[in-house]
């Protein structure tokens, strides 16, 4: 199987620019903005899907989506809107996400 290099740094350092934060970065995803939008490498590594958590004020994760998809776009990056998601806690301290 091989392995497909995954530009973390790229990611962060726009993010940054654009005064976000990562706040967790696990595998293929990557948490922003103390989970208030989660970013999923694919298969391609210059291409990512975004969602956006439920409790985000739909105006203000409008505008910050906007915002991430030009700043990614001007670095060659593509970042695909993907929908809503939600994260609870399980009992054992994991998580659990959900897609909408």
């Amino acid at each position: 199987m091989e392995t497909i290099e995954k530009p973390l740094g790229k990611i962060t350092a726009l993010l940054a620019d654009l005064g976000l934060e990562v706040t967790y970065a696990y595998d293929d995803l990557v948490f922003v903005q103390n989970s208030a939008f989660l970013l999923q490498f694919t298969n391609r590594p210059m291409a990512l899907k975004m969602f956006t958590h439920t409790d985000c004020e739909p105006a203000v994760a409008e505008e910050v989506e906007k915002q991430i998809i030009e700043a990614h776009a001007k670095a060659g990056f593509s970042i695909v809107p993907s929908g809503p998601y939600s994260i609870t806690e399980n009992d054992d301290e994991t998580i659990n996400l959900a897609f909408a």
